[in-house]
């Protein structure tokens, strides 16, 4: 028996276990299973090792249905709606023949296999959430480990050259094209940036909440610091444009609020106190060059964005889009890509009209309602971190893809579209204020 069977089994049964405990200490199993994924299947090649994660996540679904009885409404709020439509039309699309149904199997999975994972955030309780965080914090500082000895000793000291980790070995185009770009344990440098970026919600509501015990303070801000070094260590740009869009979006959900600010600028200030120390941490400088950052957003979101959109109404089939993350051992059955590096051509390519239309539906849905900035209920600064991100993230989706495929950004995406989701629907079922009389009932 190939012994490397053991990396879905082991996943399944962490995630499993952790959801038996709690939905908090599940999801922890599942983002530890993708903190380890990529250094996994560099250094195992093969089909097993291909879906360790995938593995995790369907431990967490099990779990989910077996320990937590859902609600037999939750798939009728209109977040189960959402997910119900989100995965059914791509299913359907994949019936078609169009491409080789292994391939389309394939893109399948990193259309629709996470979704869930946003209906079940829905159900986070504040001790999920500081679970989350907490092992958020412990993977940073481990994986900042990994990084700062990558940093030194260079990338091949833990990633052998193969067919996985190509995309390692042509991003070195750091200090003056004379560094690999770090990815600490992840596939890609943007793999570890995404990851990092999408748990400063969690870790900065235990550093800023007014709830937090000071042992959480002192793991959150360590998580934090790691987590920003993390994105300056990955020399991913992308990372970096969402952050700051999100940090400005967030202060204006803040309504201002001083402490916030000043929340927002000591972390600005650490960023910069790290790249200062040195040149391979300053990637990001380029976005100074105009020039260079047309380039690359006219490449993603430019005039030819509406021919996508107008030669493939029903979509081009399921793995046709740029951005589709093919196995290695499926290359020479995959069709040559079609559209733009911009999440909204892959859905559309892969698609077509109607799997657009949902997703903007969705978005525009979850974004409606801004989270109220009461700091002092638990972990609505969080919330409020969330929403700010998620929106930012989504805003430039037009700028790359992998929103839906990444490890484990993905699950941390969705994760915190649910609790967005979930905060929403409980605003709207909570009671007026007190000293507030309901609105009437509308004339008939």
């Amino acid at each position: 028996m190939d012994f490397q069977i053991l990396f879905p089994v082991v996943a399944f049964a962490l995630a499993l276990v952790g959801t038996l405990r709690s939905l908090g200490w599940g999801l922890s199993a599942v983002v530890a299973v993708g903190y380890l994924n990529g250094v996994v299947r560099a250094n195992y090649l093969g089909v097993y090792s291909t879906f360790m994660f995938d593995a995790g996540v369907l431990g967490l679904y099990a779990g989910f249905l077996a320990f937590h009885r859902p609600p037999a409404g939750l798939l009728r709020t209109a977040a189960g709606v959402f997910v119900v439509l989100l995965v059914a039309w791509p299913l359907l699309v994949a019936t078609v023949p169009v491409n080789d149904y292994l391939v389309q199997l394939v893109a399948l999975r990193g259309t629709v296999w996470f979704l869930p994972v946003l209906l079940i955030a829905t159900r986070l309780t504040a001790a999920d959430l500081t679970t989350l965080a907490r092992g958020a914090g412990v993977l940073n500082l481990g994986a900042i480990a990994v990084g700062l000895y990558e940093f030194q000793n260079g990338i091949e000291a833990v990633f052998p050259r193969n067919a996985v980790t190509d995309i390692m070995y042509r991003s070195g185009d750091v200090a003056g094209n004379t560094a690999f770009r770090i990815p600490s344990t992840f596939l890609s440098a943007h793999s570890y940036g995404g990851a990092m970026l999408f748990t400063l919600p969690l870790c900065l509501d235990r550093l800023f909440g007014r709830a937090s015990h000071p042992l959480d303070r002192l793991l959150a801000g360590c998580g934090v610091v790691a987590a920003v070094a993390g994105i300056l260590l990955s020399a991913a740009r992308s990372p970096l444009v969402v952050l700051a869009v999100a940090a400005a979006l967030s202060v204006a959900v803040a309504r201002l609020n001083l402490w916030f600010v000043l929340g927002v600028g000591v972390i600005g200030c650490v960023g910069v106190g790290l790249a200062s120390t040195s040149e391979r941490l300053q990637r990001a400088a380029t976005l100074d060059d105009t020039q260079l950052v047309a380039t690359r957003v006219g490449g993603s979101v430019n005039e030819t964005f509406l021919d996508v959109l107008l030669s493939y109404p029903f979509g081009a089939g399921m793995g046709s889009s740029v951005g589709t993350s093919v196995p290695f051992f499926l290359a020479d059955r995959a069709p040559p890509q079609i559209g733009l590096e911009n999440e909204f051509s892959r859905i559309t390519v892969d698609q077509g009209w109607v799997g657009l239309g949902l997703w903007v539906a969705l978005l525009v849905w979850l974004f409606a309602r801004v989270p109220h900035a009461r700091f002092a209920a638990p972990w609505q600064t969080g919330k409020v971190l969330m929403y700010s991100l998620l929106l930012a993230s989504w805003g430039t989706a037009f700028i790359g893809t992998g929103a839906l495929s990444a490890i484990p950004q993905s699950v941390l995406l969705l994760a915190q579209m649910g609790v967005v989701a979930g905060d929403r629907r409980r605003a709207a079922l909570e009671p007026p204020p007190a000293g507030r009389k309901p609105s009437p009932p509308p004339a008939r």
